[in-house]
């Protein structure tokens, strides 16, 4: 669902160990049929994931998943990049948060933090994290997703950035250091002014960079932009939520308010150059009685829940111009984000892989229902079914929510995690007092509560805080045999 800026947490990315017995394919190609098939007896290990104290862990170093065995990289610490922060990502849609590979294995992540700034750092599995910097400046994301890591294999040192000047700027990210900005890149459509009022957010983008789509700030307003010919058309209705590519370049689903999870679904066209006279048309029109939200954007595809069948749910598929179909369940909850960042150009539509997790605690309830309860779930609309591994995160907090995202090659997945702490996830649970303290918040409690002037308790003085610290995670997919 939409959302403005958001606090943030740990981040981490998983890797996997492949089994034996499956036939060697390229080390490039990632595989997840090489992951367990996904049971709902699956639950997370926490003893075996307390025994190792991942909290304690460096950034940069690395901890298997007690189930899977994947290889999951810890990102950040109480000390990396910064001192004094926890550590998150964005929403578990939008923009790429995690390059592409640019010098060797090396890549870029970004990272957010609860002040509202961003920050890039260095990732290389062999060497761990480095070279931290934050972004500043007029091109500088002015809000959550409004940054996105170029998805073309021919650019992957590029990246778009929605500026606080209501333009959109492609940059070379390999350029920024602690004191300098990043080199802009003209041409090719760049920059684009857009509305220095209602600045663009929700900014993602198709396969190699073709078609970029954003809203508005907070209106109803979505815009449809291909830099390669410079075209760009906007549709407006009222009670649009957010918008959601079609990876493959050509149609725009949208999430509506009214009626709730509702879909709209746009075409941009079809003629190569585009017709930048011809307005996008709503080829698809449906009520939310399967809701569209939350889904994992592939080529051609939505991939989804339906929260409204008979427990325990299913998942679900949307195409461009209908049906929508069940595809099986159980769900790993219905409390889930999708996600279909990994661009699969080779593979048949049906054999596309999107990555399921849900939120709100540790697993959902009850667990026994569920598929790999409170898992990280890859599925392809064809019946594929396989566990990443757990995020171990008890955040009921939503902006400390896991939001697992695929890297654009599908070689990673970033997610965010409080690494199971199990104290309050509230730092307002009773009257407040003067200094902006509560008994109740403890030692472990990141923010002290910000209160009016007299310090009248009402819930709505007390704003709702993580306690602990987050940190930011990336999990590494298992490569070899083909899947399909």
């Amino acid at each position: 669902m939409r959302k403005s800026w958001r606090a943030v947490g740990l981040l981490m990315i998983a890797s996997i160990v492949p089994f034996s017995g499956w036939r060697q394919a390229s080390a490039d190609e990632p595989a997840p049929c090489h992951l367990l098939a996904a049971g709902t007896d699956q639950t997370p290990m926490t003893s075996a994931y307390s025994a190792l104290n991942v909290p304690a862990l460096a950034a940069g170093s690395y901890y298997p998943d007690p189930r899977t065995q994947v290889k999951v990289y810890k990102l950040t610490s109480a000390t990396f990049p910064t001192t004094g922060f926890s550590w998150g990502h964005a929403y578990s849609e939008g923009g790429d948060e995690v390059s592409l590979p640019y010098n060797g294995s090396t890549r870029t992540i970004h990272l957010t933090t609860i002040d509202g700034f961003h920050w890039l750092i260095d990732f290389n599995p062999s060497t761990g994290v480095s070279n931290w910097r934050k972004l500043t400046g007029t091109i500088s994301p002015w809000t959550d997703l409004a940054f996105a890591f170029s998805n073309n294999p021919a650019t992957p040192n590029y990246a778009y950035i929605a500026g606080w000047d209501g333009a959109i700027h492609q940059v070379d990210f390999t350029t920024c250091t602690q004191t300098q900005a990043c080199t802009e890149i003209m041409g090719n459509g760049w920059p684009l002014v857009d509305d220095l009022i209602y600045r663009p957010s929700w900014m993602h983008q198709s396969k190699n960079d073709g078609l970029f789509v954003w809203m508005r700030g907070n209106t109803d307003v979505v815009v449809a932009y291909h830099p390669a010919s410079g075209t760009r058309k906007t549709y407006n209705e009222c009670a649009i939520n957010e918008p959601r590519i079609d990876r493959e370049g050509r149609y725009i689903g949208l999430t509506m308010d009214d009626p709730q999870n509702g879909i709209v679904v746009l075409d941009f066209g079809s003629a190569d150059p585009p017709d930048r006279y011809a307005p996008m048309t709503v080829v698809q029109r449906a009520d939310g009685t399967v809701p569209f939200a939350h889904v994992a954007s592939l080529r051609d595809r939505w991939l989804g829940v339906d929260w409204n069948l008979s427990f325990p749910t299913g998942f679900t598929k949307f195409t461009p111009l209908g049906p929508t179909d069940h595809i099986g369940g159980p769900a790993n909850g219905s409390l889930i984000y999708g996600n279909g960042n990994w661009i699969q150009e080779a593979a048949s539509l049906e054999n596309q892989w999107a990555l399921f997790s849900s939120y709100g605690g540790l697993v959902p309830d009850p667990a026994w229902s569920w598929l790999s309860p409170g898992g990280m779930v890859f599925i392809t609309p064809g019946g594929e079914r396989r566990l990443l591994g757990h995020p171990y995160n008890t955040s009921e907090v939503y902006n400390f929510y896991s939001f697992a995202k695929l890297s654009p090659d599908g070689r990673y997945v970033l997610f965010t995690s409080n690494m199971n702490d199990q104290c309050s996830n509230t730092a307002c649970n009773g009257p407040c007092w003067a200094d902006g303290t509560h008994p109740n918040a403890g030692t472990k409690a990141t923010q002290k509560v910000q209160l009016p002037s007299g310090c009248e308790y009402s819930p709505q003085a007390c704003e709702t805080r993580p306690c602990g610290r987050s940190d930011v995670f990336l999990a590494e997919v298992p490569t070899g045999q083909a899947c399909f």
